[in-house]
């Protein structure tokens, strides 16, 4: 019970950092590259690997967590602080849960 608390926790927290990160940009031979957003989905996608090695369905914990950061800053009455609604707030939405439903399935066929 506490592992997948604690693993709840981790991808909230992991959501958050993502959302604060995604946004960042350098601008390199006139092209903005977007550096934040892959760190953020890198660093979810490899949190979200380990975690599956902790316990049984530990992604699956680890992703409830994330997406439930991520529903609740877009369902939020005001809209969302940290994620905004443009391309790289919906790239960061869609491409995390795409990555950790795909980290879902592997591992579930894995374990078979």
């Amino acid at each position: 019970m506490i592992t997948r608390l604690g693993l709840v926790l981790l991808g909230a927290y992991v959501a958050v950092m993502g959302a604060v990160v995604h946004r960042h940009r350098v601008e390199l031979l006139g092209v903005a590259w977007p550096w934040g957003l892959a760190l953020a989905l890198l660093a979810t996608a490899a949190v979200a690997v380990a975690a599956g090695r902790v316990g049984r369905i530990g992604e699956t914990w680890f992703a409830l967590g994330w997406a439930v950061v991520i529903l609740a800053q877009s369902l939020a009455p005001g809209g969302s602080y940290l994620v905004a609604d443009d391309w790289l707030g919906w790239a960061y939405s869609l491409l995390g849960m795409g990555s950790l439903g795909l980290i879902i399935v592997r591992n579930s066929r894995l374990q078979r």
